[in-house]
């Protein structure tokens, strides 16, 4: 069973479509079925002669079907489209099992015909539109061609049932192309999800461990200093370095956790987003480091949703960790607010050290621009006049408030 359902996959394979392989052992079951009921009906009428050279054809037809199939994907007989050879091999079929006629009273019952059915199936389940169709025109011109010749007369129900089975198998592959396109979808889906994590988990990670490492050099600077007696405050600056730099790594801690939690539960997190109104104590985290920062804040025209909030809390939360990574000591100038063309906009600067490299490395910028052009905004970063400055802009969100800045 193992190889025939392997057969079965090589030959969808090359078809071009990844139906389950058991579809295809079920239609050449029922090939061999119709086949077999349909000699069984010409032998109870009576055969002789040239009638079993016919029948013999029939089956040697048969099993091209079904076994020269495996030599088809065994051994690549058959250059182009495999499907086009279906409706014909089907349709000659049909017409031996016609060259052996039925009894008067048992003609109505033949099951040769729906040899033309099965084959309509087949070939819409994997042939494209266009093909299909002409599949189909052929398989109603053989019926034609019986009823004219005077080998049924239910020429309209032999038609119905083509034309029925052509359909079932139209609806078939449309729903495999469906199912395919959903995949797809979810597989990108999926992408993103996992690149929107990392993205996450880099900017938790690199902000803490930035604020982590500001403070142990604060700490062990104010010890070095502080080991003459007369200069005790010193130690006393060092344990308060000290304590927030444990403060701050239990905090990455937990929001490491919170966003693992995330990828073996997709329900909505439990704790909020950070947004604007905790980006005054991000910056005062990095000013307890040892960061200068000056920030002027403006609120937004309209109220930002929460993604947006959230794509501006991780922009200047980057950018002051890589201020304070590349350029340790150095001031950091903030700018938040709607521009004119009421956008709201976000710009943070600070000078290049000498001999820095103007570029920077790793995930930290990619994944800035990727946040901010998700939301239909735009970043760009660089050296602008000795100061490494990055500017994200937001959209459109609404009409420009007149108001005056809060300088920090």
């Amino acid at each position: 069973m193992r190889w025939l359902l392997r057969r079965s996959e090589i030959l969808f394979c090359r078809l071009g479509y990844d139906y389950p392989p058991v579809y295809l052992l079920i239609a050449d079951a029922g090939l061999i079925l119709f086949c077999a009921i349909a000699t069984i009906q010409r032998y109870a009428s009576g055969v002789s002669g040239s009638d079993w050279v016919y029948l013999g054809v029939v089956w040697a037809l048969a099993a091209w079907l079904t076994v020269g199939e495996l030599l088809i994907c065994t051994f690549d007989a058959v250059g182009g489209p495999i499907d086009t050879l279906i409706p014909f091999m089907m349709i000659a079929l049909v017409s031996v099992f016609w060259c052996v006629p039925l009894d008067p009273g048992a003609a109505h019952g033949d099951v040769a015909p729906l040899l033309l059915a099965l084959g309509a199936a087949m070939c819409a389940a994997v042939a494209p539109n266009k093909r299909g169709v002409l599949h189909l025109s052929m398989y109603l011109a053989a019926v034609v061609v019986g009823v004219a010749v005077g080998a049924t007369d239910l020429g309209w129900m032999i038609s119905s049932m083509v034309v029925l089975g052509w359909a079932t198998g139209f609806l078939l592959q449309k729903q495999l192309l469906l199912m395919q396109a959903e995949r797809r979808e979810r597989a990108r889906q999926y992408a993103l999800d996992r690149a929107g994590i990392a993205a996450e988990v880099h900017d938790v990670v690199a902000h803490s461990l930035s604020i982590v490492l500001l403070n142990v050099t604060a700490a062990r600077r104010a010890i070095e200093s502080g080991q003459c007696p007369e200069n005790d405050s010193d130690i006393a600056e060092a344990l308060d370095a000290l304590r927030d730099a444990e403060g701050q790594g239990r905090a990455a801690m937990n929001d490491v956790r919170r966003t693992i939690e995330l990828l073996r539960d997709e329900s909505a997190p439990e704790q909020p987003q950070p947004g604007l109104s905790d980006i005054e104590a991000l910056i005062d985290g990095f000013r307890r480091a040892g960061s200068p920062v000056t920030a002027r804040m403006e609120p937004p025209a309209v109220a930002l949703s929460s993604a947006t909030e959230l794509a501006v809390y991780r922009v200047v939360q980057e950018s002051l960790s890589n201020a304070s990574k590349h350029a340790a000591g150095a001031p950091v100038n903030i700018s938040l607010g709607p521009a004119e063309r009421a956008e709201f906009v976000v710009r943070v600067s600070n000078p290049v050290p000498d001999g820095h490299p103007a570029g920077t490395r790793g995930y930290g910028l990619p994944g800035m621009v990727s946040r901010v052009e998700n939301l239909d905004g735009s970043l760009r970063a660089g050296v602008e006049q000795g100061q490494w400055c990055v500017e994200a802009v937001f959209g459109a969100v609404g009409a420009a408030e007149d108001g005056v800045g809060v300088n920090r």
